[in-house]
This record gives C-alpha cells, structure tokens and sequence, in this order.
C-alpha cells in the first residue's frame, strides 16, 4: 500500500493493518487529552506509524473542555486534541494556563492539534503547536475538512478525508519528529529523479525541469538550509555531471550544494557505503532517492532508508519520517561544513598530538549549565548512537531540571577549518562527597581528533571543582547498546574497576599542550 497517497481509503487502512507485523516496533504510550473525537484517527493511524518503525497505544481523557488532564499515565507523548470552536471567549489565556499545567506534571514533548486558531507567546519547553486547517492546507492543499451535518454521530466536526490526512501527518511526520531523531542525510539521482530525462542520451539542454522536479529541488534546498547533509549517487560520468549544474541555471540546486558525489557506474549501493563512511553517519539516517526500482532494492543491504520518486513524490518528501525538523540549531547549519573540512583533518592525523592540535588551532570551550545549550544538549543526548554511555535519553525538560540541581557539561570545538558546535555533553551528579557520571556522548563527527579522552578528563576536572569534591574517583553508568562499542572501548581505556553497569574512574591530570582551552 502506499502510504503517502493523498486518495487513501478508510477500510483499506483498517485491513491493511491487521497484515502487519510490529514485533521491531519502538513502543509508545500517548496520553490524547481533548474535547472532541480522536478515534477516527486512532483508528487508522497504526500503518503510518509502522512505516516509521513505531506502534502507539492511546491513553484517552474524558471528553474535557477544562483540560483537567483526568487519567493521566506515565507517556512518551502529551497529544492534546482541541476543538477551540466549543470555547466561547478568552481562550487563548485559558489554554496557555493549562499547558503550562500540563508541563508541571509531565516532562513529555507536547503536540497540540487544534481546530480553530491558537497561539502563544510564552516559552513551553518541548510544546509544538499546529492549527489542523493549516496543517492538512500545508500537506495536502485541502481546504474541505468539515462535515458538521454528522458532527453528533462522529463526535467531531472534521469529516473522513480530514481524519485520514490527520493520520498520516501524525503517523508519518508529526508523532515521529517528536520522538525520534532527524535524519541525517539525503542521497539523490540525477536521471529522472532531480529533472525529467537522461543526461548522457538526451544532453544538458535536452533535460526537462518540471514543475514536479523544480519544487522537489526546491524542497532539497530547503533540507540544504535546514542542516541535512546532501550527496549524489548516479551513473553518469562526473564531469558530464558537473557540466550540467554549471550550464543550467535554471537548476534551484547547484553542483557545490552536493557535500558528497559518488558519480560513477559503480554499483550504488557500494557508494552509498562509501558516502556514509564519508560522513562518518551510520547508514539507516540516510534516505536515498531514485527512480527506479530495482536500484532501491539494490541498495536496502546497507540499511540506508529509500524513497522511489514518482508522481508523488512532492507527497512523500513531506511525509517521510524524521524529515521534519521542527527546530533548527546552530549545529545543524555548520555540520555539512564541519564535514567537508575531515579531510584536510585526516591529512595532518600523523603528526603528533601537540603538532596536530596547534596545526589546526583546535580550540575547546568547557560550558557548565548553559541554559541556551538546552536543546542542543538534548538533541545530542536523544541520538548518539555510537559514544553514549547510559543512554538516558534526557529530554529539554529533564536536562532543565538537571542543571537546577547538578552538573551539565557541553562542550563546544572550533578550528581553522569550521566551526563543529557542541559535540560532547558530560551529565554530572554528586551525592554523599562522591561524584557520578550518569551519562556522556561524544558525537561521531568529532572522534577520531584525538580528543575524547582529554574533553572527558578536562570535564571531570571541572566536576570536582564545581562540587568542591577531595574524593578524585567518579562512578560512570554506562550500558551495553547495539552499536557503543567506541564507549566501550574508550572506557576499557580508562577503568580497571568494573561492576554491573558501571566503573569507578580515577582522575586522570592530562597534557593538554597545543589545545586552546575555554571554561564559562
């Protein structure tokens, strides 16, 4: 079935999903607070969130106009399902109130889904905000949503189509965006899929921008702002393709956008590995689009998600899952340059640690409790796969209520060739006169500088200062994962001491010779 089709049938959804097997689904409990019917998505929902490798079960309130958030469970998510018709007057302050209630007693992301039109001013941690007529106008161009004739039979004033679009965004996009991370990359064709014909039969002037294949280059320009890294994987010859991006200006997209281009008539599945090491990302936050079928299906054994561009294509880049970002950081602007400069990095690994470091002129700044790292702190918390020790998972709500009462170490690197941002959190505690690690992650695009062990030591140091602590041991949480094994390695490295699930340190007085240091 296809998922992202805007002519989807109820009962074939209901059918559908009785075929399909959730047994390497993430699981989630949604708290749905609201004052009209949600089961008409509810009901249908479960194929979408498959797709995006979840499955969703949902804690109702009562139907609730007060919004006293009756029956509520320990969740992953706070869904709040408004009809903002029902309130007569000043609901825009009434609203405001409740979710600010509804931060108290749930630390959660916060979506909430309105009919009629709701904003705020005030800064809700982790709260999103959607207006359902703008939503589906956004999605699918449809303005038809109401059928008030049967509101008294189904509960709500939004009609069956509404239902089904309000399915798939949640399903595909929205439910998605809040509990998981975003993808990393995009890997694109050429042929057929960025413009409509053949570039070594037809020619450069020859290709056919359509209006389908402009707005889809627009789109990839949007993701190029947003942070998302782009690369080609075509079977053409790369100078014919380099000569087709400086020759057609009308192209949105040009040849420099591109962070990666594996044009050549190797098999694409072998160059998407080589991309991915490139980017030094694992392979399944990537997507790659094509026309053709059969190179998808060549591809899946690298575990890079794919995505066949057709006729609706323009449906499915808005709906892929984790495609939607629904904040955009710092970080994300500066990683496709922060990667394009690896390899003059990768060229200077040879001289020694003190040469490489002043080469570079790598500089560390050692942040404690900075409130505006929140979200970046979170982000990196929520993804790292690959240098995480006790994957706690902390959300912008719980690292707030950390920094209140312990210790956050961000740190951010810079060198002569890019800014890199925050790549490394240190989450600290202390109890007793002893202090412990309860979680640290180093993002991937920053091992391999020969400076994991000296953030790490660096931050310990500053934890000992920060708490006034003589006891110069640390007890770190770590867990086993299926993909840590750099953390576990690094930290074979630095603990003799083992017990289940953790290991005392002991400080360690490094030489940080050639490193430029900063402490806020």
């Amino acid at each position: 079935m296809n998922l992202f089709s805007p002519h989807l049938k109820r009962n074939e959804l209901i059918k559908f999903a009785k075929e399909l097997d959730f047994s390497k689904s993430q699981d989630l409990l949604i708290n749905v607070h609201r004052n009209h019917a949600f089961e008409g998505v509810q009901s249908i929902i479960a194929p979408f969130l498959h797709f995006a490798n979840l499955r969703a079960e949902f804690n109702f309130s009562s139907y609730d106009d007060s919004l006293s958030f009756d029956n509520f469970k320990e969740a992953s998510l706070e869904l709040l399902w408004l009809d903002l018709t029902r309130y007569k007057n000043n609901v825009q302050n009434f609203i405001e109130e409740r979710l600010l209630e509804l931060r108290k007693i749930s630390q959660n992301p916060i979506l909430v889904l309105s009919l009629g039109e709701f904003k705020t001013d005030k800064k809700i941690l982790n709260c999103e905000i959607f207006n359902i007529e703008k939503l589906i106008k956004e999605y699918f161009d449809e303005e038809d949503i109401l059928d008030l004739a049967k509101e008294e039979l189904t509960g709500s004033k939004l009609n069956n189509k509404a239902l089904i679009f309000l399915a798939q965004i949640l399903g595909l996009s929205l439910i998605p965006a809040l509990v998981k991370p975003a993808l990393k990359a995009l890997v694109l064709d050429l042929d057929n899929t960025l413009y409509q014909g053949i570039l070594g039969e037809e020619g450069i002037d020859n290709l056919n921008l359509s209006p389908l294949h402009k707005t889809l280059q627009e789109k990839i320009k949007t993701f190029k702002k947003q942070g998302f890294l782009l690369a080609l994987a075509s079977k053409n010859e790369e100078k014919d393709a380099k000569k087709l991006f400086e020759t057609r200006k009308d192209f949105i997209l040009q040849w420099d956008d591109f962070d990666a281009r594996m044009i050549n008539w190797e098999p694409k599945g072998e160059n998407i590995l080589k991309i991915a090491k490139k980017f030094n990302i694992n392979t399944n936050a990537m997507l790659f689009i094509d026309d053709n079928i059969a190179e998808l299906e060549n591809t899946k054994f690298t575990g890079v998600k794919t995505l066949l561009c057709d006729e609706n294509i323009l449906y499915k880049i808005k709906l892929f899952p984790n495609l939607l970002k629904l904040s955009n950081t710092k970080e994300d602007q500066i990683r496709a340059k922060d990667i394009a400069a690896n390899a003059l990095r990768e060229e200077l690994k040879s001289l020694s640690d003190e040469e490489y470091f002043q080469n570079l002129e790598i500089s560390l700044n050692f942040s404690k409790n900075n409130l505006q790292n929140i979200p970046r702190i979170s982000e990196l918390l929520g993804k790292t796969n690959q240098f995480i020790a006790n994957y706690t998972r902390l959300n912008q709500e719980k690292v707030a209520q950390h920094m209140q009462k312990e210790l956050i170490v961000s740190v951010s690197m810079s060198d002569k060739l890019s800014d890199s941002g925050i790549i490394a959190i240190f989450v600290f505690s202390c109890k007793e006169g002893n202090l412990f690690i309860d979680d640290l992650c180093i993002s991937c695009r920053a091992l391999g500088r020969k400076l994991e062990t000296r953030m790490f030591f660096k931050a310990f140091e500053l934890a000992l200062h920060f708490f006034d602590l003589k006891n110069n041991n640390a007890r770190l949480y770590y867990q086993k994962g299926e993909r840590n094994m750099p953390f576990l390695s690094f930290l074979e490295q630095i603990s003799k001491e083992f017990e289940k699930n953790s290991a005392l340190i002991p400080f360690q007085n490094l030489n940080f010779k050639g490193l430029i240091i900063h402490e806020n």
